[in-house]
């Protein structure tokens, strides 16, 4: 597997996988890469289930020994399968099977929400799209804007759809105790393609007639300054904590201690994050964006607002503040929707069948 080495769904989705390995049908490694250190959390979860791993940082400017340091890799592990959690480095995956003693399967798992994709992404993709033996969508939507997109370089007959999957054994509920405080919270990297403004002002806006509601951001990233300092000037720094990055173990804690979970953001593809809160059976308010309105039903199992309106993000949270029956149905609609389609067994049942087919 070749993953983003810091916080988001590809680390989700591989551990997922390899925790579905109760017979150890499958054997492991992890090729990690960007411009992060690898967290804690992957190493330590590699070493409890031994699985090898390597890591590939890279510099902010162009570095085209990175890519060869990759492609190094790639023949070190010597594999039957390469799984790709993006298309960006399927030519130094495409060298290595040019030039290895077998034939090895190249998978990709495609994430990137297409509404967000440069011009460079797209292109990666369509190089994909012809070299790769097989392609992954997380949704229907999502394969058919790509061959919308794509057109004649899109590849019917290289393409699957299989959900991401988590373990609902860990991500669970928990019997809450009893407090003065109530916790609004959302978990997510630090980026620009995340809301974390709007969720920040429409925290300012609930917190002057409701002084029991506590915010906190979970995950680090290039925007965390930006974002303390938002946080000042609307003066609910003492009311809002930004816990960094934090262990698996960590964030379902995070998750089973919170009374809403909000996730705003400017796109997903299929968001591992809400589905992580979804499984704790906590009450979902997202962004009505591609990506989350194919896994929300609104009213039913969250509620969607749409983006960059911190004035309706305030009055759905102000929903669940004043009508607990309501939040308790959705949060329950969630945690039901969860247990059907989020299952990382269902996910990994899938992947096999790709895994044990003809190249």
């Amino acid at each position: 597997h070749i993953l983003y080495s810091g916080l988001g769904g590809h680390g989700n989705v591989f551990f997922s996988m390899a925790l579905d390995n109760d017979e150890n049908e499958f054997e492991y490694e992890a090729l990690f890469y960007g411009t992060e250190d690898v967290r804690k959390t992957y190493i330590s979860q590699c070493a409890e289930k031994n699985i090898v791993w390597y890591a590939v940082k890279k510099t902010f400017k162009i570095d085209l020994l990175y890519y060869v340091r990759l492609w190094k890799f790639i023949l070190k592990s010597n594999p039957d399968v390469v799984f790709l959690h993006g298309s960006s480095y399927i030519i130094p995956a495409k060298l290595a099977s040019f030039i290895w003693r077998r034939k090895f399967k190249i998978v990709i798992r495609e994430t990137q929400a297409n509404h967000l994709k440069t011009k460079l992404q797209w292109i990666a993709l369509g190089v994909g799209m012809q070299l790769a033996d097989h392609i992954v969508c997380l949704t229907e939507e999502f394969k058919e804007q790509i061959q919308k997109k794509l057109k004649v370089f899109y590849r019917k007959e290289k393409i699957s759809v299989i959900s991401n999957g988590i373990d609902l054994g860990l991500y669970k509920p928990c019997l809450k105790p009893a407090r003065k405080e109530i916790v609004v919270g959302m978990q997510s990297r630090l980026v620009k393609i995340k809301d974390h403004t709007t969720l920040l002002k429409a925290f300012a806006l609930l917190s002057v007639d409701n002084p029991e509601i506590r915010l906190k951001i979970a995950g680090d990233g290039e925007t965390r300054e930006d974002l303390e300092k938002l946080a000042s000037e609307l003066r609910i720094s003492e009311k809002t904590e930004f816990t960094g990055m934090i262990s698996e173990k960590d964030l379902v804690v995070f998750l089973q201690n919170l009374e809403i979970y909000v996730h705003a953001s400017f796109g997903e593809t299929m968001s591992t994050s809400i589905m992580q809160a979804m499984a704790c059976r906590l009450p979902v308010i997202a962004s009505e964006v591609n990506g989350i309105n194919n896994m929300i039903i609104n009213g039913d199992t969250g509620i969607l607002i749409p983006v960059l309106d911190e004035k309706k993000l305030a009055g759905a949270i102000q929903t669940f503040l004043l009508n607990i029956p309501y939040k308790e149905q959705l949060a329950e609609n969630a945690y039901q929707y969860a247990c059907i389609n989020f299952s990382n067994r269902k996910m990994m049942h899938a992947y096999k069948k790709i895994f044990y087919s003809e190249a």
